[in-house]
């Protein structure tokens, strides 16, 4: 369980294209992207979430994803909103339910788990060329999303949308 804003990008076919020799992986889905903003996984129940968590949330604007980078300890390429939005909005819910972060908290939208780089400076090049340009956006709904997990890959169903 955890929650998130949908996000959307202007051109993933042409995102994908220019990676295309770069890296090897597994693409996220159109309908998968989003930017998480709070993870509770098994912590708490649907319905503790539905009671605990706040009746509507304001509205969050648009976030524009405006640069591509990677994890390194872990390989995923990701696209980055602009602002503190979303770091506010988390810090707010984990200490609403006395979450422990374990890391620090990154906004992203997690685009491909990377198997490998078959190319770094070309990789590092196109990351560099993707650098303040506009590539999407989030939505403005925050959404109660749950995980279920299939042979083809994960699926989110939305339970609750604020």
């Amino acid at each position: 369980m955890f929650l998130a804003l949908r996000a959307h990008l202007g051109d993933y076919d042409k995102l994908k294209h220019d990676f295309k020799e770069i890296i090897e992986g597994r693409w996220t889905s159109e309908e998968n992207l989003h930017a998480t903003i709070c993870y509770y996984g098994n912590t708490y129940t649907v319905e503790e979430l539905l009671q605990k968590l706040p009746l509507t949330f304001e509205k969050v604007e648009p976030l524009k994803l405006t640069s591509l980078s990677y994890f390194s300890h872990n390989n995923i390429l990701f696209a980055r909103p602009e602002g503190y939005k979303l770091d506010m909005l988390h810090s707010s819910l984990y200490t609403q339910f006395s979450l422990k972060e374990t890391t620090h908290f990154v906004p992203h939208v997690t685009l491909m788990r990377m198997k490998k780089i078959n190319d770094k400076q070309a990789f590092k090049e196109t990351l560099e060329r993707y650098k303040n340009r506009k590539i999407g956006s989030t939505e403005t709904t925050v959404e109660l999303l749950q995980s279920h997990f299939y042979p083809d890959g994960v699926k989110y169903e939305t339970v609750k949308k604020f």
